[in-house]
């Protein structure tokens, strides 16, 4: 009895706790906050499956967290474990899909409550147009309307709606929640950086320096990191920034120095890995105990 007891006033308590509201609530005050200056997003990716390790990453004051589809094994099933450990902690949480073709990738994600994607490989205006549209339910884009986890969070305080609810949600808020960021990293969009930013729709224009240096050829050139101190790699970073801001676009970077970049304009950064930190953290601690190791006079 006294269990049972237990259980109901859990029960009763948890009822009466106000629904704080999904967390892609918050991304068009964050995105505005953003394309003014004045803050920086700090976000960690995640490549592990792992929703604990998500769940951990996203609790420690990130912005956001990018959980990285384009270079790891997480299928649609872990997509969603992962997008719930992220929510659980009251983080952004965006998904590199596959590439500006990946319709499927690009809905899937935002079904399955993504707070935005990061769309790889991104050479024309045309790649960003067609990410945009597979980003955006009708009207704006071809997108088709799914029953999933994104728009049933997003309805919870209406339930029950019905579909004219769901029509509501996707054609008047569904929109104006979806992040969207696109990377450059090659020499290509490089080139047409002033007409990608303009496509309506795109948030954010994201530097992915070691492909973006590799395919202007700089790699081969001056090797690494050498490529990223030339003066032809700093001329790349001003012009995107620059035409980013011009245009109302948010300057991202994967990687790189904050404060040296954000003089720059850029905004947007991916500071870390899951996989990074862990190996990076665990190299670290083994050096020091094989140091330890050693001061005993032992072998390794």
């Amino acid at each position: 009895m006294a269990l049972r007891q237990q259980v109901l006033c859990i029960a009763k308590h948890a009822a009466a706790m106000p629904y704080p509201g999904p967390v892609n609530a918050t991304v068009p005050a964050w995105r505005e906050k953003l394309k003014s200056g004045k803050t920086v997003a700090l976000g960690c990716a995640i490549n592990t499956s792992s929703p604990l390790a998500a769940e951990l990453v996203a609790s420690l004051d990130y912005d956001f967290v990018l959980i990285d589809q384009q270079h790891s094994a997480i299928d649609p099933e872990k997509l969603r474990n992962l997008l719930q450990a992220v929510h659980c902690a009251r983080c952004h949480a965006l998904v590199r899909v596959g590439g500006a073709d990946d319709r499927i990738g690009i809905q899937q994600a935002l079904d399955l409550g993504a707070d935005g994607i990061l769309v790889p490989c991104s050479k024309t205006a045309d790649d960003i147009r067609k990410a945009v549209s597979c980003a955006k339910y009708p009207v704006r884009g071809p997108g088709s309307v799914g029953g999933t986890r994104s728009v049933f969070l997003n309805l919870r305080p209406q339930l029950p709606g019905g579909f004219a609810g769901l029509i509501d949600y996707v054609v008047n808020t569904g929109n104006e929640r979806a992040f969207v960021a696109a990377q450059i990293e090659t020499n290509e969009a490089l080139e047409n950086i002033e007409e990608i930013c303009k496509v309506e729709g795109l948030d954010c224009a994201f530097i992915g320096p070691g492909d973006l240096a590799t395919d202007m050829g700089l790699v081969k050139e001056f090797g690494m990191p050498a490529c990223w101190g030339s003066d032809k790699f700093k001329e790349a970073e001003k012009k995107i920034a620059e035409t980013c801001l011009k245009n109302g676009v948010i300057p991202g970077y994967w990687s790189g120095s904050v404060e040296e970049k954000g003089k720059l304009g850029f905004r947007f950064f991916v500071t870390n890995s899951d996989i990074l930190a862990m190996s990076t953290s665990l190299e670290a601690n083994l050096k020091e105990l094989r140091e330890a190791q050693k001061g005993l006079g032992l072998d390794n």
